[in-house]
């Protein structure tokens, strides 16, 4: 019993390192895109990218936090709080950008 559920403690950080961290990246990219565009005015393609290579840093190191963290409901509250602030932000800042190519 206590090593079935040793296996499933470990499974659930491995979902949570690889599930998770990838949701708080992908909101946390699109909003430091967003903002990049939105304070600095710098093109939307550049931000991208900035955002992305900013991205990958921030997904490793969510990834090992994930398995340094002691405790695993601390870890997936986190992963879930984060993963909503970052997206929602990123929605509710995105309309603000001035729209490109837009006929006058």
């Amino acid at each position: 019993m206590a090593r079935t559920l040793r296996g499933l403690r470990i499974a659930a950080r491995v979902l949570a390192a690889i599930v998770g961290a990838y949701a708080v990246t992908a909101g946390a990219t699109a909003l430091i895109a967003v903002l990049l565009v939105f304070t600095a005015g710098i093109a939307r393609s550049d931000a991208l990218i900035v955002g992305s290579m900013i991205g990958y840093a921030v997904f490793a190191l969510l990834m090992l936090w994930c398995f340094a963290e002691r405790r695993l409901a601390r870890v997936w509250l986190a992963l879930v709080g984060a993963a909503i602030a970052t997206h929602a932000l990123a929605i509710w800042v995105e309309p603000a950008l001035p729209v490109v190519g837009a006929a006058s």
